[in-house]
């Protein structure tokens, strides 16, 4: 279900993030890039907000909507403040960042999403 390949994809997450702030040299940094196989968060984002709405098709595209405005601010944000932890001295720290943030995202989903066994036909 939702909940658990969400949960999935968090952990994957923090794992491939976790990897790369312990990576010393550049085969720790191409090995933190394996767990990223399990990583597809906007694809079950977008399962979640299609499944979640019923089948009304404006409330689905008003969800898919803001998923997709989130995704994007996101996608500019993060880079940004990596870049800004970065050059206060420590490389590693928005691999950190992602890390919790991964983990905070696992539980979260773990609490909060349908499990998909209770789910009206």
């Amino acid at each position: 279900g939702i909940r658990i390949t969400s949960t999935i994809v968090f952990i994957a997450s923090a794992l491939s993030y976790g990897i790369l702030a312990i990576a010393t040299d550049l085969v720790w940094v191409f090995l933190s890039k394996i767990p990223t196989i399990f990583q597809a968060a906007f694809l079950v984002a977008q399962a979640t907000a299609a499944t979640s709405t019923g089948g009304d098709s404006s409330l689905r595209a008003a969800a898919l909507g803001r998923m997709t405005t989130a995704y994007t601010i996101g996608a500019t944000i993060g880079p940004t403040l990596g870049g800004v932890l970065a050059g206060n001295g420590d490389y590693y720290a928005g691999a950190k960042l992602a890390v919790v943030g991964s983990l905070i995202s696992a539980v979260l989903s773990l609490l909060y999403l349908p499990d998909g066994a209770n789910r009206e036909e």
